[in-house]
């Protein structure tokens, strides 16, 4: 996270420091869903343990949103969240 750095980007919250990217939190379940999907999708691909502790983190805080809005469970995403102890 880039907690000194502020965007350069206008009205968009994205940050970036050298090769380092701090996404606004709007975006960070859907682009983590996307991370998550391609390492599971892909072989080739993969993350550091780091990233997809990141990953897991804002994807299962979106789901948590999503879940106090609709009143219902994703049970898939709410099974992964609780194997990784975040739920």
């Amino acid at each position: 996270m880039l907690p000194a750095v502020s965007s350069d980007f206008g009205s968009c919250a994205m940050k970036i420091e050298n090769r380092k990217a701090e996404p606004p939190e709007a975006s960070r379940g859907r682009i983590a869903r996307t991370y998550l999907y391609m390492e599971r999708a892909y072989k080739r691909y993969s993350m550091s343990k780091s990233q997809r502790q990141l990953m897991n983190a804002w994807e299962c805080a979106r789901a948590k949103k999503i879940t106090a809005l609709q009143k219902s469970d994703n049970n898939v995403v709410k099974s992964r969240c609780d194997a990784v102890g975040i739920w």
